[in-house]
């Protein structure tokens, strides 16, 4: 949480705005997409955005185990009973606020939600979004194409191995197919299975990426879906 001082002020601002320098500092550097929640227990329960990537109840993707890694290394893992995981839980949140409370913060800038400050303490930098860019039409071609070609043989390789590497990081191919750059069957299984992670069933889960899942698979894993 970055906590900011007022500085060179030296008359006491307005009441309403004493009420917001909590969130005006945890937002510091970072957008939210929804704001101020918590659950009945009081965990605070909303995301932020930090260098394009989400944090908070609910958000998904690589950075979010890198956060849950980095906090059990330092010594602030208790609340884990399993994890740390891809998704940010409630026991991401008590371990976040513990190592918030650990570097001098308190109250609301000690809620469990990351500002920029103290995530580039916890992690010696800031993660940013990579910037691939997938192109949609590629990647259908591919997985029609290369499921029924010679093994191995690469349509779009580029754009496959973008997704192909999320795949993996979802636990849904195995490191042997996940570089090739061959949208084969074992890719479009895995696709399917991310698919039906996603709630899609029936024809809406036979592997080949549609738009929504693709987008959703690449707002964790840091890569946009050209349409």
């Amino acid at each position: 949480m970055g906590g900011a001082a007022w500085g060179g002020h030296t008359s006491c601002p307005g009441s309403r705005i004493v009420a917001q320098l909590g969130e005006i500092v945890k937002r510091a550097g970072g957008s939210g997409s929804s704001a101020g929640g918590g659950s009945s227990s009081g965990v605070a329960r909303y995301e932020v955005t930090i260098g394009g990537l989400a944090y908070g109840y609910g958000a998904h993707g690589d950075q979010v185990t890198r956060v849950g890694k980095a906090l059990v290394a330092k010594g602030f893992g208790k609340h884990y009973s399993v994890g740390p995981g891809p998704t940010w839980t409630d026991a991401d949140t008590e371990n976040y606020a513990d190592y918030q409370r650990s570097l001098g913060y308190h109250g609301a800038d000690a809620d469990g939600i990351p500002g920029e400050t103290s995530l580039r303490k916890l992690l010696g930098t800031l993660p940013g979004k990579t910037g691939h860019v997938v192109d949609l039409s590629n990647v259908i071609a591919a997985a029609r194409k290369d499921p029924g070609a010679a093994q191995g043989h690469q349509t779009h390789a580029a754009d496959v191995r973008v997704v192909e590497a999320a795949l993996k990081a979802e636990g849904l191919l195995s490191a042997t197919y996940a570089s090739d750059g061959s949208f084969g069957t074992t890719t479009v299984t895995a696709y399917a299975a991310w698919q039906r992670h996603l709630g899609y069933h029936g024809a809406d889960a036979d592997g080949i990426p549609g738009k929504a899942s693709l987008a959703k698979l690449g707002k964790a894993h840091g890569f946009t879906v050209k349409a």
